[in-house]
């Protein structure tokens, strides 16, 4: 093993130590793969990258399981399961996104294939939970949930709150993990591209195929036909609003790369960078976030018409 190779290996484990402990984080978690995609750019070897994410996964669980041991052998055993969604979706959709970059440039191409494995584990995690067999896991959620919010403290009994919470989670499983993995990727290449103006004008050019714009209106119409008829059962209806909302997030995503691509047009100063993060921060301006979240995908699915780059 050469010099560079070594140092290369020494890197990555670091990257992946660290990653292991920001994964214990409650805000840490999401950026846990970003010391690894921040420095695979400067990897050779595809193998080292692999091994790298592999020690990421392998400690994440172990981690996990060490923690929640005592749920072995008892009926809330799958509260592991739960817990291990988010790192896991982030772990192997960011592998997912590396091994990308080696066949291809385009950020949404690559971003794509990166959500697919994320959209069916948050898929099959939602039908569990629209299953009578999560009623003990979710009636656990409910409860830890209300330890922190006691009945005898508050003018206000939230139980049936955060018992519809709870219960709606299995909407929005695949999604929020499509969503969050965009985070870390998104991060680690505005801060690896940062200078790269090939790679500000494929981010300002991002879209879909015209033709994904048929699954938006499907998916959607779906989800609201299964929302309004009574007697759908659980399973269809966690399964139409995963795929409208997972399909919403890739629109919102390529409205983000139109609103790049309207600023850079005025001028080059601006980068992708300051543009999300003021999406960022506009997704954490009450009312505001809301119409961000419908106008974005929106905007990008109007383009399927309207020539807006």
């Amino acid at each position: 093993m050469e010099q560079s190779d070594w140092v290369d290996v020494r890197n990555l484990l670091l990257c992946a130590l660290l990653g292991i402990v920001l994964s214990r984080l409650s805000i840490g978690s999401v950026l846990m793969t970003i010391p690894i995609l921040t420095l695979c750019p400067r990897v050779k070897k595809t193998s080292y990258k692999v091994g790298a994410f592999a020690l990421l996964l392998a400690g994440v669980i172990i981690w996990t399981f060490v923690q929640g041991r005592a749920a072995f052998g008892t009926e809330l055993w799958p509260l592991l399961l739960v817990n291990l969604y988010l790192p896991v979706v982030l772990t192997v959709g960011s592998l997912v996104w590396v091994l990308g970059s080696d066949y291809s440039s385009s950020s949404m191409r690559k971003f794509f294939w990166a959500a697919v494995p994320v959209f069916f584990m948050g898929l099959a995690l939602s039908l569990y939970f629209a299953s009578s067999a999560s009623k003990t896991i979710r009636d656990a959620l409910i409860e830890s949930i209300m330890y922190l919010f006691p009945s005898d403290l508050l003018s206000v009994d939230l139980t049936p709150m955060v018992t519809a919470v709870v219960n709606a989670m299995m909407l929005v499983f695949a999604p929020c993990g499509v969503l969050l993995l965009a985070v870390p990727v998104v991060i680690s290449d505005l801060n690896v591209n940062r200078y790269d103006e090939e790679w500000q004008y494929d981010f300002a050019n991002m879209k879909l195929p015209d033709t994904y714009v048929w699954v938006f209106f499907a998916s959607w119409a779906a989800a609201l036909l299964c929302n309004w008829v009574n007697g759908v059962p659980t399973w269809a209806l966690a399964l139409s609003w995963n795929i409208a909302l997972s399909v919403s997030v890739l629109y919102f995503i390529v409205g983000v790369s139109i609103l790049v691509a309207f600023a850079r047009r005025r001028t080059a100063a601006i980068s992708a960078g300051k543009i999300v993060f003021m999406v960022v921060l506009a997704c954490f301006i009450p009312y505001l976030n809301l119409g961000v979240a419908v106008a974005l995908p929106i905007l990008g699915v109007l383009e399927t018409w309207i020539r807006f780059r």
